[in-house]
């Protein structure tokens, strides 16, 4: 079984961004229907790049503990925005994964034993539960990357094995 099979994410706008500039906005919903979380901050990012996603529960730092552990990863990593630090503190408050392709807010994440995914993650998940074929989750990465995304070539290349060597 997958490891984003059955938990919750919290999702940052880097993942939403490369998902909605390749039309697949639908299938990251699909894939984790009711189990989105989405900071507030992240939304706001999101709403104001009209990339909705009406299938995330959208969540508000609220506690005093939820704030404090904000400012402290924001005073520790001074590069994070406040859509990372939002759907970090978030990821950590419910016990979900964070799912970005930020690499300083994955190492954040890493850091606090926080688990991490990214659009990788995704992809792999749709194949292995038969959502997706392998050449279909190839062509979809292959898009992110030409509309902006940026991921390794070695990534890219162990996935591409990895996912086509299924079919």
């Amino acid at each position: 079984m997958h490891r984003l099979s059955l938990v919750r994410v919290s999702v940052d706008s880097s993942v939403a961004v490369d998902f909605h500039r390749t039309g697949s906005t639908h299938l990251l919903q699909e894939l984790f229907a009711g189990r989105i979380l989405l900071s507030d901050l992240v939304e706001r990012e999101l709403a104001e790049a009209e990339i909705p996603i009406p299938e995330a529960e959208v969540v508000s730092l609220t506690t005093e503990e939820e704030w404090q552990f904000f400012h402290d990863v924001k005073r520790s990593r001074p590069g994070l925005g406040l859509g990372e630090l939002g759907a970090i503190t978030i990821a950590w408050a419910r016990r979900a994964t964070l799912l970005t392709n930020d690499k300083q807010a994955r190492q954040a994440a890493e850091d606090l034993q926080i688990p991490v995914s990214g659009a990788i993650g995704v992809l792999e998940l749709g194949v292995e539960i038969g959502r997706l074929s392998g050449k279909e989750a190839v062509e979809i990465l292959e898009n992110m990357i030409r509309e902006g995304a940026w991921i390794s070539e070695e990534l890219v290349e162990m996935f591409r094995q990895k996912v086509l060597e299924r079919e």
